[in-house]
């Protein structure tokens, strides 16, 4: 089972302090508490982010809730409301215990009248009541509790509720009522369960009284809200309520999400008076309430509110509309990794061995980050799967052997990213369109389409336009230099592994026309060879390139690159040998089983047939070491070329770094121009010592 980490990392730990400065509350203040939506992917630690605060917070009044698990289990806003009054209503050592007596007694009337009249005049009165003078409050309070202390057909509904109310010897309701309120919780003691409340309480309205129900769950919802600020807002009650209620929502954007943050949006815009809830919500795509007008308008296509401040640990959400907020949660950083690095190997004692590295421990983390990119389930799985291999067994081989195109990591992993109703056909798509040097590419590729139904080309396109499923960087982000998206680097990573596992047909290395079989069929080199012709005929020389590369022809890669040394300036041919390097491997599963130093000469043999200038030369060998070699530190200047690939599986050792030096040094040296020179000397410098140190 992979460890979790929760709330260790430090974007965990931000999340916790911006939760914490809100949550702490001093006697006399009436702080307005925005909702706070937390955007992220599937895998990106929503979840478990949550599950963290949830425990970190036990001693204060939480509630915490599944709104997704809850919708399939049929359930209705009334009934998550209900649910997170029970939780809120618990008893805390530190925290005088809070009531809900006006929600309480409603839901009491609501459940326990079978005829739809007397439900909709107890909705009607208690939705007056709250609008009117303290008086009419009071009043229709003890009509409600009149009722409930004697009713006898809903006993479980009575039951269940009656820890909601004020203690007995409050004089809240006539001594009668307080007698026989009290009698029935002594007869029914433990014997009212929230679930069989919830029950009765969702039973009272069928799919016909659908008008009914929304407005008895927009009364609740107001009678909720004021419970809350008359437990904060008495004297007593000022002084002894440290803190707010923390309520944290998963799965908001679900379509039972939808409806219950649309109605408590509602709920607190309309009653126009700060309420002591702070609300934490998650969601992994934008809710489509928020879309509407009273929320603020639709969104602007593939941009999201909410960014996280590069190089500071603070979490900072973006307001939307007046009471909410939303933030992005992002992916770990390397310190991060290399932090569950040390923390995994630690746990597994002896029985698993440091890696041999010079300071092997930082390598494990780099090498995990530079294939996962931090994503949370991705960094987790990658080191538990790492860790479970036999004890004598080489961490380069167990690297290998854990991301073979058809092991069982790929395929968990990818169940993990992808959209929940994912079919195999778009899975097929996804795995072509991942060889794109972007989705934009991928979109346009009419040759990967030709035999894939209607269907799937729009649930490809439904993908592409999800922003939380994409790596979709606008021109305000400071990590794109204005090209098209990508898919997220760990997503494309297994995507690529997986089409490596589709059998190459005969003639997959030659034309478009000529590839047979169904585009689902198509394998990696028939992929790239679609795309490389596409290029071709487009008159994109730089992508024409990128796909040769892709599908083994380093000989016309190089040439490319050759070329253009002669007519491009020193900082953009560096940025093209940076855009071609990260062309995805060809090699993979036996191939790399092979010695590093082999595979390179066989890369570069055919330099030795012939007269080969001796640039062509030195920029071929240059091309191969760092198409095989791990990425560098990188240089701001001319390796942002939009493209986030990584995949140091060819040379985790970055055993080549010398080789790729040494041929930058020649190319220096003939270049005979000072610009020339101090581009490639700068670039030479970037392998000067190992990636992860």
């Amino acid at each position: 089972m992979p460890q979790e980490w929760a709330g260790e990392s430090g974007r965990d730990r931000a999340v916790e302090r911006y939760v914490q400065e809100l949550l702490v509350r001093r006697p006399g203040s009436r702080a307005e508490l925005p909702a706070t939506l937390l955007l992220g992917p599937r895998g990106s630690g929503k979840t478990t982010v949550l599950r963290h605060l949830a425990d970190w917070a036990r001693r204060a009044p939480v509630a915490r809730l599944d709104l997704a698990a809850l919708g399939q289990e049929g359930r209705k806003p009334i009934d998550v409301l209900a649910a997170l009054v029970f939780q809120l209503n618990e008893k805390k050592r530190d925290f005088a215990r809070l009531r809900f007596p006006a929600f309480g007694l409603l839901t009491i009337a609501v459940a326990a009248r079978m005829d739809a009249a007397d439900r909709d005049a107890a909705v009607r009165q208690m939705e007056e009541a709250l609008v009117g003078p303290p008086g009419s409050r009071s009043e229709v309070i003890n009509q409600l509790a009149t009722y409930a202390a004697t009713v006898l057909g809903a006993p479980t509904a009575v039951t269940a509720a009656l820890p909601l109310l004020p203690e007995w010897r409050r004089h809240w309701v006539r001594l009668r009522v307080r007698w026989q309120l009290a009698r029935i919780q002594r007869r029914s003691r433990g014997g009212g369960s929230v679930d069989g409340f919830l029950v009765d309480l969702n039973q009272r309205y069928g799919d016909r009284e659908a008008a009914e129900r929304q407005r008895a769950e927009a009364v609740l919802f107001d009678a909720f809200l004021d419970d809350l600020r008359r437990a904060y807002g008495s004297r007593g009650g000022d002084k002894r309520r440290t803190t707010q209620c923390l309520v944290l929502l998963d799965n908001v954007d679900s379509p039972l999400g939808n409806d219950f943050l649309k109605a408590l949006l509602d709920a607190r815009r309309k009653a126009g008076a700060a309420d002591p809830l702070l609300v934490l919500t998650t969601a992994g795509s934008y809710p489509a309430a928020l879309e509407g007008f009273a929320f603020g308008g639709p969104r602007r296509p593939g941009v999201l509110p909410g960014r996280w401040p590069a190089q500071e640990e603070r979490f900072v959400p973006e307001q939307v509309v007046k009471g909410l907020v939303v933030g992005r949660l992002r992916d770990l950083v390397r310190h991060e990794v290399e932090q569950q690095a040390k923390e995994a190997l630690r746990s597994a004692g002896r029985r698993v061995p440091v890696p041999a590295a010079d300071n092997g421990v930082q390598w494990l983390g780099w090498v995990v980050h530079e294939l996962t990119r931090g994503h949370p389930a991705g960094t987790a799985q990658l080191l538990a799967a790492l860790l479970e291999r036999p004890a004598d067994e080489g961490w380069d081989a167990r690297l290998r052997q854990v991301l073979r195109p058809s092991g069982e990591l790929v395929d968990a992993l990818l169940e993990r990213l992808l959209p929940l109703d994912a079919s195999g056909e778009l899975m097929q798509a996804l795995a072509r369109g991942a060889a794109a040097v972007d989705l934009a590419q991928a979109q346009a590729g009419r040759v990967l389409w030709d035999e894939s139904s209607a269907r799937v080309q729009e649930e490809f396109n439904d993908f592409c336009t999800d922003v939380l499923r994409t790596m979709h960087l606008d021109s305000g982000d400071e990590e794109s230099d204005g090209r098209a998206e990508t898919p997220h680097p760990l997503l494309r990573l297994l995507l690529l592994r997986r089409l490596a596992a589709v059998p190459e047909p005969d003639g997959a290395g030659g034309a478009a026309g000529e590839i047979e079989g169904t585009a689902g069929a198509r394998g990696r080199r028939a992929v790239h060879a679609v795309l490389r012709d596409r290029a071709f005929a487009a008159g994109e020389e730089a992508t024409a390139a990128y796909h040769a590369l892709a599908g083994g022809d380093l000989a016309a890669a190089a040439a490319y690159l050759d070329a253009a040394f002669d007519r491009v300036a020193p900082e953009e041919w560096c940025a093209e040998l940076c855009r071609l390097r990260r062309a995805p491997l060809t090699e993979s599963g036996p191939a790399l089983d092979q010695p590093l130093w082999e595979r390179y000469e066989r890369l570069v043999e055919h330099l030795g047939e012939g007269a080969v200038e001796q640039r062509l030369r030195t920029i071929t060998r240059l091309l191969a070491a760092v198409w095989i070699g791990p990425e560098p530190p990188d240089d701001p200047r001319t390796d942002r070329v939009g493209d986030p690939y990584r995949d140091p599986l060819g040379d985790p050792g970055a055993e080549l770094y010398g080789e790729i030096q040494a041929r930058f040094h020649t190319l220096a040296v003939h270049a005979d121009s000072v610009p020339w020179t101090s581009a490639l000397l700068r670039k030479a410098k970037q392998y000067g010592k190992e990636p992860w140190l």
